[in-house]
């Protein structure tokens, strides 16, 4: 298939899909607001261990600051497609309710360190852009709709879940499509820095989270996925558009996604044992 047709499905996906996916499971899940304070917290946690240890990369790294600034975001950044997808097949729609969590409050502050990293000058449109975001857009309606009590209609709700169970396949099959392995020039050292904290640091940071939190094992599952899943395509585009190394970004997204067929299996068996020790 041409680039342009998968950039178009892309487009789909992200514009129409994921919110409806998103809605839909707020909207039909039992949520507990009494219960999501600690565990909606977890997702800054590791945002926030991920970015400060990315910066430990400038010992090992020549880049200008906009081009390291636009590489950290691998690090601390998530592929919101993948985790969906995977807590979706995990849990089922209480998971991804508790995940829509999560996005609504992680992609704006990943977008806020990520500009503010990167920026040369005032940008203007960036708070714009965040708050436009459709997955917080179909997130929050979700959570006014669940809030208030108001009853969605039975067609709305049945067209929104068909719509919700394309968003996943085509979600998988965009990410699969945007997969590129050159643009590391020497950066070798940096970027498999950065890759073991996004695969492997990131991870060990939610499970001692999780433990020393007592999140239930529904939301320790759902802060294991968050915290264990690549690194997200959005990295590029602002890396693109902010003037940063794109390509290098573009490979580590890759590598990241690649990896993380081999470190998700190995984070649930590390949770698993760190339970035992403890």
């Amino acid at each position: 298939m041409a680039p342009a047709a998968w950039a178009t499905i892309e487009k789909l996906v992200y514009f129409v899909l994921f919110p409806c996916l998103l809605f839909f499971s707020v909207v039909s899940s039992n949520l507990d607001v009494n219960t999501l304070g600690a565990f909606a917290l977890g997702g800054p946690a590791v945002i926030f261990s991920a970015f400060l240890l990315g910066w430990l990369g400038l010992l090992v790294s020549t880049m200008g600051r906009v081009d390291f600034a636009s590489g950290l975001q691998t690090a601390y950044r998530f592929n919101s497609y993948i985790g969906l997808a995977l807590v979706s097949r995990l849990g089922g729609q209480s998971a991804v309710a508790n995940l829509a969590i999560l996005l609504a409050i992680c992609v704006p502050l990943c977008n806020v360190l990520a500009v503010s990293t990167m920026s040369k000058g005032g940008r203007v449109g960036a708070l714009l852009d965040i708050l436009k975001n459709p997955l917080i857009v179909g997130t929050t309606l979700g959570a006014v709709v669940k809030l208030t009590g108001v009853q969605m209609p039975e067609p709305v709700m049945l067209t929104l879940e068909r719509l919700a169970q394309a968003a996943v396949s085509l979600g998988l099959l965009a990410v699969g499509a945007g997969l590129v392995f050159s643009g590391l020039r020497g950066n070798w050292a940096v970027s498999i820095w950065w890759l073991a904290i996004k695969l492997l640091v990131s991870p060990l940071v939610a499970v001692m989270y999780a433990h020393f939190t007592n999140l239930n094992d529904a939301q320790t599952m759902v802060l294991l996925v968050f915290s264990a899943i690549p690194s997200a395509s959005s990295a590029y585009i602002l890396a693109a558009r902010m003037g940063g190394n794109a390509p290098l970004v573009a490979c580590l997204i890759s590598m990241s996604t690649v990896g993380a067929a081999f470190t998700l299996p190995m984070v649930f068996a590390m949770h698993q044992q760190f339970n035992h020790w403890f």
